[in-house]
Order: structure tokens, then C-alpha cells, then sequence
């Protein structure tokens, strides 16, 4: 039987969260031809996600995950937040976000799974 622990819990939660602002932020900014009214409201998803991811990959940090996990859920605000701050009006930060959303995910399901910590204490 697996239990997972009230603070492995809500670190899922905010990455889950993050990952929705972001996608949603993300699937507002998407255009081909125009600006939409509603662009700025997604940067500002965009961004939020960012940070809810920063703060996703330094709780992991801090409370001893693996290292791939930590890269995984530091990827999406480094990488889709940083071109949400360069490039405005790029695709590239929705590009990105297609492969590292879910990389992020999945990273967290696989913590929640095995968390190395815990595993590091039973040794």
C-alpha cells in the first residue's frame, strides 16, 4: 500500500496547479494571425505557472528528491517562462511547453510513486 505524505501531497498539488496555469496561459497566447484581447491575461498564466514551478523545483530541492525530478520541475520555469519573458509574441514558449509540461508530470508522479527520501530513510 502507498501513502503519500501531506507534504509530498501538496508539492504535487502546486506542480498540478502550475501545470494548469501554464497550459492555460499558454493556450491564450496561442495565435497565428493576430493578437488576442485576451494576451496579456495569459503572460500573466504564463508566468504565474513560472513560478509555481520555481517554487515546485526548490521544495523538491530542499526536501531531497532525485535529481532528474528536480531538473524536470525546474525545466518548465526556466525554460517556457524565460521565452515567455524574451519573446513576447513567439511560439516558442508554447513549443516548449508541449514537451515539458508533461515531462514535468510525469517527473511528479514518479516522485509521488518512489520518493527518494523516503527511500534514503529506510536504508
Amino acid at each position: 500500500m502507498y501513502q503519500i505524505r501531506w507534504a509530498e501531497g501538496a508539492w504535487a498539488l502546486l506542480v498540478l496547479l502550475s501545470a494548469v496555469l501554464m497550459a492555460c496561459g499558454l493556450a491564450d497566447t496561442f495565435t497565428f494571425i493576430v493578437e488576442p484581447p485576451t494576451y496579456p491575461v495569459g503572460h500573466r498564466l504564463v508566468l504565474l505557472g513560472a513560478l509555481g514551478f520555481a517554487g515546485a523545483a526548490v521544495w523538491v530541492w530542499l526536501r531531497g528528491g532525485a535529481l532528474w525530478v528536480k531538473v524536470l520541475t525546474a525545466l518548465p520555469a526556466v525554460v517556457v517562462g524565460g521565452l515567455a519573458l524574451q519573446f513576447e509574441d513567439g511560439g516558442w514558449g508554447w513549443l516548449t511547453g508541449i514537451f515539458l509540461i508533461p515531462a514535468a508530470l510525469a517527473a511528479m508522479l514518479a516522485h509521488l510513486r518512489h520518493p527518494a527520501g523516503v527511500a534514503r530513510h529506510l536504508a
